[in-house]
């Protein structure tokens, strides 16, 4: 009889048969801390510490989960999920994120909406909505290390606010 592997594991273990676009997000399997910066309202920057982003993979490795804690400009406590999974019958990703503090879901990317994108050593993920567009930029310095912007447009994309949020991740394990 063949051994069976752990069922609990720390990060997870990708599954063979997974898409190979999975690799796109697979930098971020791990264990990350950091620290970042955010353009308040009134223009001013925020700057903290504390951050903690966790990538694992989930539903029998053919998907990335991860999950972000850290604190907030107001001194408050942020706890958000992301899904990130690779739908091969409609040939597109799927990219959905769970606020956890503020009880939402934001569907980012799907068949009809969205998009994921690489231009060399960055990801980007595209959102669009009714209200508003987003650009995720996810630019990998190297093997311990990643650096997360947000772009946020509310007419469309004719402007955008770049640089809302910057998350600057060293891998800790």
């Amino acid at each position: 009889m063949a051994q069976q592997k752990p069922a609990i594991t720390a990060y997870g273990d990708r599954h063979e048969a997974a898409p190979e676009e999975l690799d796109l997000f697979s930098f971020l399997i791990g264990k990350w801390e950091g620290s970042g910066r955010t353009r308040l309202a009134d223009g001013t920057i925020a700057e903290y510490d504390g951050l903690l982003w966790i990538g694992r993979y989930a539903l029998d490795g053919m998907a990335i989960i991860d999950e972000l804690h850290g604190p907030l400009p107001d001194g408050g406590r942020a706890f958000g999920i992301t899904l990130r999974y690779f739908d091969r019958d409609s040939d597109g990703w799927i990219v959905e994120f769970l606020n956890v503090s503020n009880s939402f879901i934001r569907r980012q990317v799907n068949a009809r909406s969205g998009a994921v994108e690489q231009d060399g050593s960055t990801v980007v993920v595209t959102s669009v909505s009714d209200e508003s567009m987003s650009r995720e930029f996810y630019r990998v310095i190297d093997d311990d290390s990643f650096v997360y912007t947000i772009d946020l447009s509310n007419d469309g994309g004719n402007t955008w606010n770049r640089g809302s949020i910057e998350f600057t991740m060293n891998r800790v394990e």
